[in-house]
């Protein structure tokens, strides 16, 4: 695009005596059709001293550079007995800035576009400033929530990404001995992930006819009453299988929550830990085989 040049295309064809308008509290501005000033009196460059030349958005507030070329497009299409409808544009920088309200029409005589500013009063500039400071906040508490959304999504695609390891690794069934397996559970159980260990459990118990199933829970901090509800559930289904439940590792906390919550632990046979476990079932096994 050919560069604009205000002393070769313009300057030679301005009126003669501008003055008068240098007299007016209101900004006015002339304008080429493409947007660039060559005319402004000396309210108008208060805001810009080098307006001249220069596109008309140069007097606005960079937030309202857009705004600033809509209107300009909106007053080539007006005409002088009817101007745009008013327009509110904030003049200056973002550190030094006021409202203005202005209208502009296509001036054919002097074949640019004109416009005609005004200043708003200063109470009004200062809820206008007020209005963008409040705007700038909400702005910036939007961006924040955004970003913290985000974050969770983030964070959640991980907890899910974990609770899928987690679920792949759920404590299988291993075979130790011909007919008696050892489920070793560690971490946290909740009662989605209980009911998977049950049913992965069952499905073992039948594969392998098993006779005996030592639950190790030495792993697991805490034992809620669905858990232990799980739990009991899985060894009676166990015994209806024809296999013997062994619970082993319990801790003074899990006893303790036990007791608490009056939890019958009697479906299993209860050791203390895995070593006298095998032992036991060693010797039951042995003795069978007698």
């Amino acid at each position: 695009m050919e560069e604009y040049n205000y002393h070769r295309d313009v300057l030679f064809m301005l009126p003669a005596d501008t003055r008068t308008f240098d007299h007016l509290n209101d900004l006015v501005l002339w304008c080429t059709c493409r947007g660039y000033t060559v005319y402004a009196n000396t309210a108008a460059r208060k805001w810009n001293e080098r307006i001249i030349g220069q596109p008309f958005e140069q007097l606005l507030v960079p937030d309202a550079a857009i705004k600033g070329g809509a209107f300009i497009k909106a007053a080539k299409s007006a005409c002088p007995e009817h101007p745009t409808r008013p327009w509110e544009l904030t003049l200056g920088t973002s550190d030094a800035y006021t409202a203005a309200t202005f209208r502009g029409y296509y001036d054919p005589d002097l074949t640019y576009v004109v416009l005609i500013g005004q200043i708003e009063p200063e109470y009004v500039n200062d809820l206008h400033r007020e209005l963008v400071g409040l705007t700038s906040e909400l702005a910036e508490a939007q961006r924040e929530v955004h970003r913290q959304n985000r974050a969770l999504q983030v964070a959640l695609h991980e907890e899910q990404k974990l609770l899928q390891t987690i679920q792949e690794l759920t404590a299988p069934a291993v075979p130790i001995w011909d007919g008696v397996l050892l489920l070793p559970m560690v971490g946290h159980i909740d009662s989605h992930r209980a009911l998977r260990i049950s049913e992965q459990l069952l499905e073992a118990v039948t594969a392998h006819r098993a006779r005996y199933v030592i639950l190790d829970v030495s792993g697991i901090a805490m034992i809620d009453t669905a858990v232990a509800r799980h739990l009991l559930e899985t060894a009676h289904a166990v015994r209806l299988l024809g296999a013997r439940a062994i619970l082993v590792g319990m801790n003074p906390m899990i006893v303790q929550s036990v007791v608490h919550l009056g939890i019958d632990l009697q479906t299993f046979h209860v050791e203390s830990d895995l070593q006298h476990a095998v032992a036991y079932v060693l010797n039951r096994v042995g003795r069978a085989r007698l």
